[in-house]
């Protein structure tokens, strides 16, 4: 498929489109919600709290965010035709694959914990982690950026 020439960046690579930066950075959220409460010493624990009631789930969601950050960090060095970054950015799709589905699995964990007490942060979190899995799977701009390699 064929995309705009602003689509590629001037190594001729596809570049990842926004609303795959935007699945990479909510499959790290652990991480910035980490950062955001570290970043906010009086109120920090209190964020924490919010999304991450159990202190073990932070470090699972930390855990599940790695691939996300290694993604990102792996979007910006595809040029250097190094074998390495190459075939671990052509199967990015399935790794990413993978962390939604343990992120999934992770919130019902956490929901089965709780009994299944609504609230909307772990709502708004499992229908976001859903969303972005589906479009993980049905986007073809996704499997085309994974696809892409430096000639």
């Amino acid at each position: 498929m064929l995309y705009p020439i602003e689509a590629y960046d001037k190594h001729g690579l596809l570049k990842p489109s926004g609303m795959l930066w935007l699945t990479l950075a909510f499959s790290a959220k652990g991480w910035l919600i980490f950062l955001m409460a570290g970043a906010s010493r009086t109120q920090g624990a209190q964020l924490l709290e919010v999304f991450y009631p159990l202190r073990d789930h932070l470090y699972v969601a930390m855990g599940v965010g790695l691939p996300a950050l290694l993604l990102m960090w792996l979007s910006g060095q595809r040029y250097k035709k190094n074998q390495w970054i190459t075939a671990i950015w052509q199967q990015g799709k399935v790794i990413l694959l993978l962390a939604y589905l343990a992120d999934g699995l992770s919130q019902g964990y956490q929901l089965a914990l709780s009994q299944g007490v609504f609230r909307w942060p772990q709502a708004v979190n499992l229908l976001l982690t859903l969303w972005l899995l589906a479009y993980l799977i049905r986007s073809t701009r996704v499997r085309n950026t994974f696809a892409d390699q430096p000639e």
